[in-house]
């Protein structure tokens, strides 16, 4: 050791006081909650959430089958109910690929930031709300419209219209025969570990993705993306925005 080392500084971790990183983890789950209901969002913002940066990791889930023009966002207890609607907009029939945004925090741990159905692959420009149907675009900023997808169980779903019902009589099915709910028993485990996964709708060949919910129950908004011809590219379900953890 020479002469003056006994004088340096020594390198100090940094402790993290668990208290506080839970205030500001309940802090900014309320804020994330609030942008998840925004009625606008910032392009570049959404590009960044679907993005490999320092947080966020963009996978791929698999390619779904859309057998119908319109899609679904939702829980999948409330499927084949009123609680949920397709979209207004609508696509092509065909198979899509479907995309997650995995984000890892010391805040939040590992989670899904996101998810996304490609239905183009032309750069998008633009992002605006996804409407229920029988809701057009300008009605936006109407109070009495609810876009929002509810989430209760910490599990979602895609699907488009056609293959709602399908998936609905086969959970309801499940819990005739095994006397169990379908979300507990099969599809939660089956995202427990990546936080997605294929699902294929029993009796059927339709595959459609599935994946865990971000934070957990809330209401969220999904956005339609457009390319600079104003056709669609895409459907995203922003869940967490990473700029508000650490």
């Amino acid at each position: 050791m020479g002469l003056f080392d006994i004088f340096k500084k020594k390198k100090t971790e940094t402790v993290i006081d668990p208290e506080v990183m839970r205030e500001n983890f309940v802090s900014a789950r309320r804020q994330n909650l609030n942008f998840c209901q925004r009625s606008y969002v910032e392009t570049e913002q959404i590009q960044e959430l679907f993005s490999n940066t320092k947080k966020t990791e963009l996978v791929k889930i698999g390619d779904m089958d859309v057998t119908s023009n319109r899609l679904l966002l939702c829980d999948p207890c409330y499927l084949g109910s009123n609680m949920v609607l397709p979209t207004e907009r609508t696509v092509e029939p065909g198979k899509y690929p479907v995309y997650a945004s995995v984000m890892k925090t010391a805040m939040t741990g590992r989670v899904i930031a996101g998810v996304k159905v490609k239905v183009s692959q032309a750069a998008t420009v633009r992002y605006e709300l996804a409407m229920p149907l029988g809701v057009k675009a300008w009605q936006v900023d109407d109070p009495m419209v609810y876009p929002y997808v509810s989430v209760e169980t910490c599990v979602a779903c895609v699907v488009d219209k056609e293959t709602e019902l399908p998936f609905a009589a086969a959970y309801n099915n499940y819990f005739n025969t095994h006397g169990k709910d379908m979300i507990l028993d099969v599809l939660e485990p089956m995202v427990q570990e990546t936080g997605y996964a294929m699902f294929t709708i029993p009796g059927t060949e339709v595959n459609v993705p599935l994946f865990s919910t971000g934070l957990g129950q809330g209401m969220y908004n999904s956005y339609w993306g457009f390319d600079k011809d104003n056709k669609l590219t895409e459907l995203v379900f922003p869940l967490v925005y990473p700029e508000l953890f650490e």
